[in-house]
């Protein structure tokens, strides 16, 4: 291997870092939230959802190993309810197009969470981050079913609120 080969592959490296860390960075935009009954769109940073009230939790999932982990941010409700928008049905997106319509008699005050937090720290797209939508699992055993686990959509980007 020669030295060309190296350095080109080190301004690689350098120029997929610097994306990754402009995709976390506090002024990214890293959540919309369309209202479709009233046509606002409302976007977020990192640092927005931190400024909301925060909930917590630990508990284990399916798609993690074992061991029960604390997830954090905001509750779904109060991200709505920063966006001014009332609750409804929802559409929730995920960066990979997977896409799930949450009921809105799953909302609840504090549960889901939106949680950007994993034991304290932000997680990566390669974790299922920024953002991942989470119940306590491991607290109600009516969070344990494959209905909570279709809502529970990790990588989210977007919500839509449906006019029904």
């Amino acid at each position: 291997m020669n030295r060309r080969f190296f350095l080109t592959l080190a301004a690689l490296g350098l120029t997929l870092a610097q994306s990754v860390a402009t995709y976390a960075a506090d002024d990214a935009v890293i959540l919309t939230v369309n209202d479709l009954r009233s046509g606002q769109t409302t976007t977020f940073t990192d640092a927005e959802l931190l400024a909301l009230p925060q909930q917590s939790f630990e508990t284990t999932t399916i798609w993690t190993d074992t061991t029960p982990k604390s997830f954090s941010g905001p509750a779904l409700m109060a991200v709505l309810k920063a966006a001014g928008s009332a609750p409804g049905t929802l559409r929730i997106h995920a960066i990979n197009d997977y896409n799930v319509t949450f009921p809105e008699e799953r909302l609840e005050d504090t549960v889901p969470i939106l949680a950007n937090r994993i034991d304290g720290a932000p997680f990566p797209l390669r974790e299922k981050g920024p953002l991942w939508l989470v119940f306590p699992y491991d607290i109600d055993t009516r969070f344990q079913s494959e209905e909570y686990f279709t809502l529970s959509v990790w990588q989210l980007k977007q919500i839509d609120i449906l006019a029904e």
